[in-house]
């Protein structure tokens, strides 16, 4: 009753999952400085290991977002929380929860405010005909002022290569 046999091995088993070398890149910055963009990231963190480009839902800030008062001397403007929870909107569709997110602030000396430490996690949409859809969306943890800022809100001409400290999930 010590002895415990162990199965044979499947012929079929899956070698490329157990040969993966995991390999994903950071998520690139938000498409948009206000309002709902899109951030994206290449893995192969999948059973075929196979190289796949991964979006996010992204809001660095609300486009009507007041700016609070910097104190004297400060030079970065505390990311500003929401008093009220609110509803993401995309597509003409409704976060089916609300949240209170935390959003990046300014920078006074002219440094960009972007995500520093975010997480990721899915959030169900709700569409006027009744359909609902999940999809993943950025939460952001922490912001930073620096130098290296995004140019014409666009990820793809942007020559911002920042990346985000540990993507907790």
């Amino acid at each position: 009753a010590v002895f415990k046999e162990t199965p044979a091995q499947n012929p079929e088993g899956n070698d490329v999952q157990e040969n993966c070398l995991v390999q994903t890149t950071a998520w690139s910055a938000c498409s948009k400085s206000c309002g709902m963009g899109i951030s994206a990231r290449v893995t192969n963190d999948n059973p075929q290991c196979r190289l796949e480009k991964e979006t996010r839902l992204c809001m660095v800030r609300p486009c009507d977002l007041p700016m609070e008062k910097t104190k004297k001397g400060k030079k970065c403007v505390r990311t500003p929380k929401r008093r009220r929870s609110l509803r993401f909107e995309f597509s003409g569709c409704t976060s089916s929860r609300s949240y209170r997110p935390k959003f990046c602030g300014s920078c006074t000396d002219g440094r960009c405010c972007t995500p520093y430490v975010t997480s990721t996690a899915e959030v169900e949409f709700r569409c006027p005909e009744g359909d609902f859809f999940q999809r993943k969306m950025m939460f952001i943890k922490m912001c930073s002022c620096h130098h290296d800022c995004p140019r014409d809100n666009d990820i793809f001409l942007a020559t911002h290569r920042r990346r985000m400290v540990g993507d907790h999930v």
